[in-house]
């Protein structure tokens, strides 16, 4: 992909999200399932007593990091936020995705704040399905423009420390945006499928017809079949979508992924495709900003995967998130009287830090902290110090630091 087309998926991405913001009001009023209704916990408080000063810092060191693009294993920083308003009187609770630790990659730190800080009264951080971790923003009960900015220090390694898990079985099903049973996406998987038969190769000649796709019409949603009437390949979150419904027409498993791509190019968000080969899932990008097949481990930071639940709730009408989304891939505002605002309403942003191959104790002992800190809502000094390191050795020496 161009530098040019890369900008304008994201842009584009941008462009929708905006115009969903007009939804009528009856539409923002049908939100997804809270924490309490999933049954699940209400989460961990985040400690957030003397992070002020080293969150600051990490924001500059990666505001200061030269562009380029991560070429292997190492420490990445990812950066993010929101901007929103508050429009009614009564508490808000919006829902942020974070790192996730997941495969080969390990989160080491994070750290969020407010603009005003006295406007969120609470950061917890929830586990809401099949392992995806977010972080849950209490905002007080007050009308005002509120700024939300985390950052993140992330090791990418090449130890599979948290392999997955997931079973292929439900991703091989129809969801309401991933129609892959019908007739044209069973047409056009069987023109598409190649004759070796190989997910892979299959894979490259999907990215290869969204590629060849022509814009006929502004897209009304981001589901598969409604971004083919389209004919926009603009869209990454509509470009899975048609990936997954290719992939499952012909029985492969297939899930879209929320990502940080590691270009030092700021995004909404991005969405690349995961699918079954053989006994593996492996990730492509359908909107070729990563050609790799199989892409790279530290290609992306993973902030999302969906489930099967998240795509049946993607064609129900949410503020802020155009139909088509699986849920949780994006900021959520559960409830109405909080809107987001602004040219920084949501963005992401990943940029490498430092590249070495840490060893497999030292990338061991950072999942043992993370999910102590998943746990806890604490960070230690040493995941602290260790956002600092720029050799395995050093990594190693200031994580163990007490």
């Amino acid at each position: 992909m161009t530098p040019r087309k890369t900008v304008r998926i994201a842009f584009a991405s941008l462009l929708l999200l905006a115009a969903s913001f007009a939804a009528p009001a009856a539409s923002a009023q049908t939100p997804p399932a809270s924490p309490s209704k999933e049954g699940n916990s209400t989460g961990v408080a985040l400690q957030q007593r003397g992070l002020r000063g080293p969150g600051a810092e990490l924001e500059r060191r990666i505001k200061a990091a030269a562009p380029r693009t991560m070429g292997g294993n190492g420490l990445a920083g990812a950066m993010g936020g929101a901007r929103v308003n508050v429009t009614e009187d009564a508490p808000r609770e919006i829902l942020l995705p974070i790192p996730q630790l997941t495969d080969g990659q390990v989160p080491l730190s994070f750290f969020i704040a407010s603009n005003p800080p006295e406007a969120v009264t609470e950061y917890r951080i929830w586990s809401r399905s099949a392992g995806n971790v977010v972080v849950l923003v209490t905002l007080e009960g007050k009308r005002q423009e509120v700024q939300i900015i985390w950052s993140s220090v992330v090791l990418m390694t090449p130890w599979n420390i948290t392999p997955e898990t997931a079973p292929f079985e439900p991703y091989r099903a129809a969801t309401p945006c991933v129609q892959s049973t019908s007739e044209r996406i069973v047409k056009l998987a069987d023109t598409l499928w190649p004759a070796s038969g190989r997910p892979d190769e299959f894979a490259a000649n999907i990215r290869g017809h969204v590629e060849r796709m022509a814009r006929k019409s502004d897209p009304k949603s981001l589901d598969a079949l409604g971004i083919l009437a389209s004919g926009d390949n603009t869209i990454c979150t509509a470009n899975s979508n048609v990936a997954a419904a290719l992939m499952r027409a012909k029985g492969i498993a297939c899930r879209s992924l929320a990502v940080i791509p590691l270009v030092s190019r700021q995004y909404e968000m991005h969405r690349v495709s995961e699918f079954a080969d053989g006994d593996r899932w492996a990730r492509f990008d359908t909107s070729s900003l990563h050609r790799d097949i199989p892409a790279k481990p530290w290609q992306n930071i993973v902030m999302s995967k969906s489930t099967i639940d998240d795509e049946r709730r993607s064609m129900r009408p949410r503020n802020g998130v155009m139909l088509g989304c699986p849920y949780g891939q994006s900021i959520e505002l559960p409830l109405s009287g909080v809107v987001l605002t602004g040219r920084d309403f949501f963005w992401t942003i990943g940029k490498p830090l430092a590249e070495f191959e840490a060893t497999e104790e030292s990338a061991r002992l950072a999942a043992e902290a993370w999910k102590r800190f998943l746990e806890t809502g604490a960070l230690t000094q040493g995941q602290i110090d260790a956002r600092a390191a720029t050799t395995a050795a050093e990594f190693s020496e200031l994580l163990k630091a007490e």
